[in-house]
This record gives C-alpha cells, sequence and structure tokens, in this order.
C-alpha cells in the first residue's frame, strides 16, 4: 500500500466555541476551504437568465423560425452521458412543441466525435434545414462551413473552450466565448442544451427543471463539471426531482444496477448510473442509452436496461483483459515506469473503455498516463494526468506527430499513424523533463483536522448542508491525526478490514477496502494519521456514524524524503543525473542489498508494500535504497514480484547458485 501525500486546506481550524449558530469548529472548516461559507441557501436558487448567454438570442429566433414553419431540424449530439442526455432534453421539447425533428449521435467506433462532412451530406439529403448541436460543434469549423455551403444552417450550443476562430454558425452558443457575460462559465452540454429550452419558452424561473431536472443532474454529475454556483443548484434540485422521477427509462435502470432512487444521491450517478449511460456509447450502440431516457414503454425501458447493464458487465471484462496485457508488458518492459509519462499501446485494444484504465493507472502509478489502441495502422486514444501537469500542453507539443488531438489539462485524445509511436513517446518524456525536473504527484486534498470524539451523527449530517458532492465539491476528507490501532479485523472474505481507531480517550470504527491483513500497513497499537470521510450507515433501521478511510500510513512518516528520494532515484534510473544533495543517500553496495534481502528472508511473501517496508527498516535504510534493492533482487532472481488488483507480493526465489551483482542493470547504474 501506497502512502499519498496529504495536501490540508484549513490546518488550523476554528474551535468549536468559536462556531456559529451551533456549527462546530470542523465544519466551520470546512466550509473556509470551499468558499461554501453560506451553503445550505438554495431553497431560493433562481438560475440564470439564459439570454445572457452570447448568441442566444440569435439562437431563438432561427430555431422558433424553423419551429414555425415546419423545416427538418436535427440534432447533433456526442456519445457520452452528457452528450445523451443534452439530445433527450432538446429533442423531448421540440418534439412536445410540434417540430419536426429529429436526432443524430456519431457512434465512436467508425464516426468519432464531432460533427463531419458525411453526416452533413446525409442530413441534406434527408431534408434537414437546421442542425443544432449539443455538446459539440464549437471547433467544428470547416464542417460548419460546409453545412452552409450545403444550405444546411446551424446553431452551436456547446460548453467546450472554443479555438482562435469561431465557427461561421448562425449562433455559437458557449459559456466560454471570449466577452459572454454569462455569470458562470461552468455548464455542461446538458446545461448550455437547457438554457436554450428555457430562452425558447421564455422561463427564467427555472419551471423547466421540473420536466427536465433530473436528466439534467444525470448529465451535469457526468460530465465532471464543477458541483458549484448555478451547476450546485440545478443538481440539488434535479436530485430532489430525480428521487421521484417518473421517466420510466432512468426507473428501469435504477432498479436494474441496484439504486433506491428514494434516496439517490450524486455519487450514484457518478458512479453506477452514468457509466452504464457511458458504456452505450463505449462498446454497443448509443442509440440503446437515448432510447432508453426517451421510452415510454415500462416493458421496452426494462428491456433496454437489461441490455445495457450486460455491456456494462462486458466493458469491466474488457478493462480486465487490457489490464492483463499492460501488467505482462510492465513486467516484460519494467523501465517504462521510471518514465515521467507512462505511454503504453496495445493492438486491437478496446478504444471505448481505455479513458477508464489510463485513470487507474495514474491512480496505481502517480504519474500521468497514455494508453493507445493500435489498429490497422492507426494508433488512437486517451491520456489522463495529475494536478500540476497539463496532458493537452504536453499532447500538443508533439502536434507534428499526431492526426488528431484535443482535450484539457487532465484528460485527452489523440489518434497518430502507429509509426509515430516510439517518437510520440520520446518527444513527451522530452517535454516533461524540460518542463518538470521534479515531476508533481497525486495527493490527498483534506480539508481539515478531525478529531475521534466529534465523529457523531449529529455532526455528520450536518455535512448534507453541503451537498452535492462531486467534481469542485467533493465529499469532505477529514485528517485523523495520531490515532492508535487498536483492533484490526478481516472483512468480506478477507479482501477489506475494520480498523478500531483510539484517539484523546475516544473510539470509533472505520472501514478500509480493498486490503486484507497481509496488505495492511501497520500493526495493532501503532499510531497512524488517515485520511477519512464520514456518512451515516443505516442497517435494520440502526443508524451509526460510518468511516471509510481514504489513506492511512504511520504516524510520523517522513513523506518528505520519500518523495525527494523516490524522485531521485527514478533519475538515477534513465540515466540522468540525480537532484542536488541526493548523491550520498543514493550510494549504494552489498551492505545496502544484504538489510534489505535479510529483512524480506524473515518476512516474505511481503504484501505491505515499499512505503510500509522503507518504514520498517527505519535508519538501516532510507526510501532509494529500498526501491533499488527490491529492482537488483529482481534482476538478480532471488526475488519475484507480482501485482494483483493494485497489491504487489514479493516472493524469495530458490537460490540458483552465488549471485554475481554485476549482472543487474540496476546495481551497474547506482556504481
Amino acid at each position: 500500500m501506497e502512502f499519498k501525500p496529504w495536501r490540508i486546506a484549513v490546518p488550523k481550524r476554528p474551535d468549536a466555541a468559536s462556531g456559529t449558530a451551533g456549527q462546530p469548529g470542523f465544519f466551520l472548516a470546512v466550509q473556509k476551504a470551499r468558499g461554501l461559507e453560506a451553503a445550505g441557501g438554495e431553497e431560493g436558487f433562481v438560475p440564470y437568465d439564459p439570454m445572457l448567454l452570447p448568441d442566444m438570442d440569435k439562437a431563438v429566433e432561427r430555431v422558433r423560425r424553423a419551429v414555425e414553419e415546419q423545416e427538418k431540424i436535427l440534432i447533433f449530439g456526442d456519445y457520452d452521458c452528457d452528450g445523451v442526455t443534452a439530445t433527450v432534453i432538446l429533442y423531448d421539447y421540440l418534439e412536445n412543441a410540434g417540430a419536426d425533428v429529429l436526432y443524430y449521435i456519431p457512434e465512436r467506433e467508425g464516426e468519432g466525435y464531432g460533427l463531419s462532412q458525411t453526416v452533413v451530406d446525409r442530413m441534406k439529403e434527408a431534408g434537414v434545414r437546421l442542425i443544432i448541436t449539443v455538446d459539440n460543434g464549437v471547433t467544428a469549423v470547416e464542417e460548419i462551413a460546409y453545412a452552409s455551403e450545403r444550405g444546411i444552417d446551424v446553431v452551436v450550443t456547446d460548453h467546450h473552450k472554443p479555438g482562435e476562430t469561431l465557427p461561421a454558425a448562425v449562433a455559437v452558443v458557449d459559456p466560454h466565448r471570449s466577452g459572454s457575460e454569462y455569470p458562470f462559465p461552468e455548464l455542461c452540454g446538458a446545461g448550455v442544451a437547457f438554457k436554450l429550452i428555457c430562452a425558447l419558452e421564455g422561463d427564467t424561473e427555472g419551471m423547466l427543471l421540473e420536466h427536465y431536472g433530473d436528466l439534467l443532474a444525470i448529465g451535469t454529475v457526468a460530465d465532471m463539471v464543477p458541483l458549484l454556483d448555478e451547476n450546485r443548484g440545478l443538481v440539488k434540485a434535479g436530485l430532489s426531482l430525480l428521487r421521484e422521477s417518473e421517466n420510466p427509462g432512468i426507473r428501469a435502470l435504477a432498479d436494474k444496477a441496484g439504486v433506491e432512487l428514494e434516496t439517490v444521491t450524486a455519487e450514484n450517478i457518478a458512479y453506477i448510473l452514468a457509466p452504464r449511460l457511458n458504456v452505450a456509447g463505449r462498446i454497443g450502440s448509443v442509440d440503446q442509452a437515448v432510447e432508453l431516457l426517451l421510452c415510454q414503454d415500462e416493458d421496452r425501458a426494462g428491456e433496454l436496461a437489461k441490455e445495457i447493464c450486460a455491456l456494462n458487465d462486458r466493458r469491466k471484462e474488457l478493462e480486465g483483459e487490457i489490464i492483463g496485457d499492460i501488467q505482462r508488458l510492465l513486467e516484460e518492459r519494467p523501465s517504462l515506469l521510471d518514465h515521467r509519462v507512462l505511454v503504453l499501446s496495445g493492438e486491437g485494444w478496446n478504444r471505448g473503455v481505455i479513458g477508464i484504465i489510463a485513470a487507474r493507472l495514474v491512480e496505481r502509478y502517480g504519474k500521468p498516463c497514455v494508453l493507445l489502441s493500435v489498429i490497422g495502422g492507426e494508433a488512437r486514444g486517451s491520456a489522463r494526468s495529475v494536478e500540476g501537469f497539463s496532458i493537452i500542453d504536453a499532447i500538443r507539443s508533439c502536434s507534428s506527430l499526431l492526426t488528431k488531438h484535443g482535450g484539457h489539462p487532465m484528460a485527452a485524445g489523440l489518434s497518430l499513424d502507429a509509426g509515430n509511436l516510439d517518437a510520440f513517446s520520446q518527444e513527451m518524456e522530452n517535454y516533461a523533463r524540460e518542463h518538470h525536473p521534479v515531476m508533481p504527484v497525486p495527493t490527498l486534498a483534506v480539508d481539515t483536522i478531525l478529531k475521534a470524539a466529534e465523529v457523531t451523527l449529529d455532526n455528520i449530517r450536518l455535512l448534507d448542508q453541503l451537498e452535492p458532492f462531486g467534481c469542485g465539491n467533493p465529499q469532505p476528507v477529514f485528517a485523523l491525526v495520531g490515532a492508535r490501532v487498536a483492533k484490526i479485523v478481516p472483512m468480506g472474505n478477507g479482501n477489506h478490514l475494520r480498523l478500531t481507531l483510539e484517539q484523546g480517550g475516544a473510539s470509533l470504527t472505520a472501514v478500509l477496502f480493498g486490503a486484507g491483513p497481509q496488505a495492511f500497513p501497520l500493526e495493532q497499537g501503532e499510531l497512524a494519521d488517515c485520511g477519512v470521510v464520514l456518512s451515516v450507515n443505516t442497517y435494520n433501521g440502526t443508524e451509526r456514524p460510518q468511516v471509510r478511510v481514504l489513506s492511512i500510513r504511520p504516524h510520523g512518516f517522513d513523506m518528505a524524503g520519500k518523495l525527494r528520494l523516490g524522485s531521485a532515484y527514478q533519475a538515477l534510473r534513465r540515466g540522468e543525473a540525480p537532484p542536488e544533495g541526493t548523491r550520498e543517500e543514493l550510494a549504494f553496495g552489498r551492505e545496502e542489498l544484504s538489510v534489505v534481502f535479510r529483512w524480506l528472508r524473515a518476512h516474505a511473501p511481503w504484501q505491505k508494500g515499499t512505503d510500509a517496508l522503507a518504514h520498517r527498516l527505519g535508519k538501516s535504510s532510507n526510501y532509494a535504497r529500498v526501491l533499488a534493492a527490491l529492482d537488483i533482487l529482481s534482476e538478480l532472481g532471488l526475488i519475484s514480484r507480482r501485482t494483483e488488483r493494485g497489491i504487489e507480493t514479493i516472493q524469495l526465489l530458490p537460490a540458483q547458485g552465488k549471485a554475481d551483482l554485476e549482472t543487474s542493470p540496476t546495481y551497474r547504474i547506482l556504481q
């Protein structure tokens, strides 16, 4: 188990005695950490005037004319959950308004993202006079110009940042446009589409929320836009409507996915409902998701929901297969993990799921990751990053090697000729080395310090005022510092743990998922620092505080030393000079190797992780020497290292005669 660095937003919180209106200090600190001092006042929420959006007047005039004159209208959407909900909202509204309307969403495989000239030609033949884009279009300069040449007007509704040139559309409605007077630019695609129907209806009070708030909440949470300001109010209102939703498709999907709509949360959307709606666009047909959300027949909705959930099961299988390929690749070429940016490719990987896997690899290895699927000589893929490293800027630096790319600092997509893969990987590494001599690492964002005695039902319920939780407003994370690990109890067939933590005379029970007793890095009685989230657990009608551990490490662990020496060791592995002041700590010989080998001989199989091993060895070694020893012992065939479900197992191997240190590439580097 890796020990993550933390970033505590409000380390010196107000005392409970200084709280206002009976609010304890920890709650005031959370509000301060995320700028929500006035949280809880959404009851009087009024959405912003949609006419403040750029070109909204032009969009309204053109769409109204198309409806009145019965021109054929095409809604052109995107295949992710945001694009699907945006399509459904606008299509349903226009159909009910009597418009001659149809929708089209391109398939991820074969067509890809955005408007194309091929689609324009097909729509011309179908008699379409107006195209309205949702969740796309602001960068489709050439395609919209082509549509104009073919006699088709285009209204763009989008929320992505425009390029240097806006498309020559009838209207470009995008809150990110330069000079926009809209107060909150972070709407999702469904949010902008919703604003269009509000403008068409002349609804500035949000009455249409009653009809479309459930879909809007799903799209907003799914697209990971910040749940602040207007988004916060829209989602909070939408969740209330979702709990009573009469949409047969939503109800069927929730039923098949095991979600109780009556108590649904933004977290349920993010981790259960949205991934299932996304999966249709990833490995099935996106039309399945659109049909489900538009469906008015309960039996048909049940069939579609069942099909989509089956696709979700298949997605998990595909992810498992690709993760297996990646694990084998990294075992064959462990030096790839020394790179600043992890660039991996494979033949025939499903392109619909590699973005999900890239995000998992970032979490696992703590560095930016680019995954590319090679099919028919083309490499196409997804990239994910860590805070502080703009993956889109890195990719743009390689634009001469690419055929297509786009995204933002934390996530991007790209395609290139497979013959350019090696050159692309090297250029990404060059960019990272030039701009980040020391690479940023993932950190756990902690709101403030918590005391064990403060973990009560009343205090946890206070946090409800800060909901909905999601991007930009995550569930509060607290630091429980210097807590004694009094009990360690396996649960869930030994895959999870129930911990009893004691601090200052108070005791609480916490759960740690994904780590059994063998992988838990602390011993009973040790002091720990824990990053935790709080909730209320209801079982058999009884409510209890629930504490979930996100991160745990020994109290007083030298995190700064780990980060400094880990970075220095990787620099050496890459053939670079180590950072100034670390050379002496990187000195390595037989005695340093023996220290680690003797420990493993007494404690193997070792599953507690490199960080815990370095902590156990204390002053007899250091973090860089532990990393080096493990690499050398593996190269000499004295240990095996195997990772399954994120847990590395280190086993001793039978000795095959006396090992020659000079045969280890890592040892030669260190010398």
